[in-house]
């Protein structure tokens, strides 16, 4: 049914590239989870403005940071995750940052850097806009969109469980 829908849109290039394993692997499942965590928070209103903040600032950097390798085989992106960064200097500093929260902040501040990147080098190589994503998440499970989401959290929870065995409290941000 998706596929007609996109089929019908005009999307024949979207239905292909949601239909590639390494897009549903390394794009839809990591989406669909950071979704439904977000809304989650969201709803209850648990994340809080200095943590928005964090993240709206790391977000520039991380955009700064990526950088390009291009050989005459591929074309890869190589992203700097600002926002596990500031996680881990939150976590050490006793601030508590819920994993799954950390999980989906983390994977949609990588995804919307990966995808300017991509707008931006099909902008600057004169390439086709109706396409421009389809190297995102193209690493399948290897993609950073997969692996720097799920190390987020689980230094994050590795943190939590190492700090509280030693007695220690956290601070809400």
């Amino acid at each position: 049914m998706l596929e007609q829908l996109l089929a019908d849109a005009g999307g024949g290039a979207l239905a292909s590239y949601v239909r590639a394993r390494e897009t549903q692997v390394a794009v839809l499942l990591p989406g669909a989870i950071s979704l439904g965590v977000l809304a989650m928070y969201a709803y209850g209103r648990r994340i809080s403005l200095r943590l928005q903040a964090i993240w709206w600032v790391a977000l520039p950097i991380s955009y700064m940071c990526a950088t390009w390798v291009i050989t005459e085989q591929t074309q890869s992106l190589y992203i700097y995750s600002a926002f596990s960064v500031a996680c881990a200097f939150l976590i050490f500093s006793r601030v508590c940052v819920p994993p799954a929260l950390a999980f989906a902040l983390t994977f949609v501040s990588l995804f919307v850097v990966d995808m300017l990147h991509a707008l931006t080098r099909a902008f600057m190589t004169g390439g086709s806009l109706e396409t421009f994503y389809w190297g995102v998440g193209g690493a399948g499970i290897q993609d950073s969109l997969f692996i720097m989401p799920l190390l987020t959290a689980l230094m994050i929870a590795y943190g939590r469980v190492r700090i509280r065995m030693r007695g220690e409290t956290f601070v809400e941000l």
